[in-house]
């Protein structure tokens, strides 16, 4: 048994692509439909549209930049010699094939939305390993349930208005169960700085939510895809979780982890579009990624035992 290397995402990708998320969700989604509600805003119609384009600026970019990851990505784990990473890199250029025949509208929108589902759920089984997985498996729910109560409202789906908000309610309960867990992907205790910040996120959510709850809700659906029927404090657990979980693995070094929460965070639940789902399968492969840099772990090469760095895949 001897040490071999693995093939490397360039450091700087994920950087420009997790930036450029979080510029597209707080300048476009968040920003942008947030201002135009504010009395008199239309006397700084020139800052705004500053703000617009910035922001369409960072999508286009952001798309570049997850699909070459999934490329990337995808390719890598079809060449690897295990076989549930063979199978999440076939479903992963899958992906990115539905994506562009959709994209010129070579397949139904409603077929390609199934089929974006069943990607995620494939790709999911195959990146489980065990407690550490349980916030990804209940997001990836989440999306079947949200995805499930919007391609099923056509004619002869068979669902009902009351079955399509049950379906919604569980996407948002499951979202929110997927924030508040968010730590199990640490794979260890935060820290607790991490903790204290997590707590201030989530008092801060909560008041926000207190102080104007038809706006949080607005906002929630623009950013998450689901309606924010849930009480506030709900979302606040969420959110104070994904702080706990982002800042301790940024204070560990676990930058993989860290980007994974953001891309997850940027893509939401509900098919809203081949871009964002392509976001969240691009946090899934990333957290399914040993997260602790220089361990050892120990990967099946030819039915014989080898070891590689399970150290980030930035290089």
């Amino acid at each position: 048994m001897r040490p071999r290397s693995r093939p490397h995402l360039p450091q700087g990708l994920l950087l420009v692509l997790v930036a450029s998320v979080l510029a597209e969700l707080f300048l476009l989604r968040t920003a942008t439909r947030t201002l135009i509600h504010i009395p008199g805003i239309g006397d700084l119609e020139a800052p705004i549209r500053v703000v617009a384009e910035a922001g369409r600026f960072a999508y286009y970019l952001a798309v570049v930049s997850v699909t070459v990851t999934l490329a990337i990505l995808g390719f890598r784990h079809v060449r690897s010699a295990v076989p549930r990473r063979v199978i999440a890199g076939v479903a992963t250029l899958a992906f990115l094939l539905i994506a562009t025949v959709g994209r010129f509208e070579g397949v139904p929108s409603r077929t390609a939305g199934w089929l974006t589902l069943a990607v995620l759920v494939a790709v999911t089984s195959t990146a489980w390993r065990g407690l550490g997985s349980i916030p990804v498996g209940l997001f990836v729910l989440g999306s079947v349930a949200a995805g499930w109560s919007s391609l099923g409202q056509v004619a002869g789906s068979g669902l009902t208005g009351a079955q399509v908000d049950m379906l919604v309610l569980a996407a948002e309960s499951l979202l929110v169960l997927a924030g508040a867990t968010a730590p199990l992907l640490l794979g260890r205790p935060p820290t607790g700085s991490a903790l204290v910040a997590g707590t201030g996120a989530a008092v801060l959510v909560a008041a926000a939510f207190a102080g104007g709850a038809s706006t949080f809700s607005i906002m929630v659906l623009w950013n998450l895809g689901v309606p924010g029927w849930l009480p506030g404090i709900a979302f606040a657990l969420a959110f104070g979780g994904i702080v706990t979980a982002v800042w301790s693995a940024l204070a560990s070094g676990d930058r993989v982890t860290a980007i994974g929460i953001v891309l997850l965070l940027g893509g939401g639940v509900g098919l809203i579009s081949t871009y964002q789902t392509g976001l969240a399968l691009a946090a899934i492969l990333l957290l399914a990624e040993p997260g602790t840099m220089g361990q050892e772990q120990t990967v099946e090469v030819g039915g014989t035992a080898d070891y590689a760095l399970a150290g980030s895949p930035l290089s």
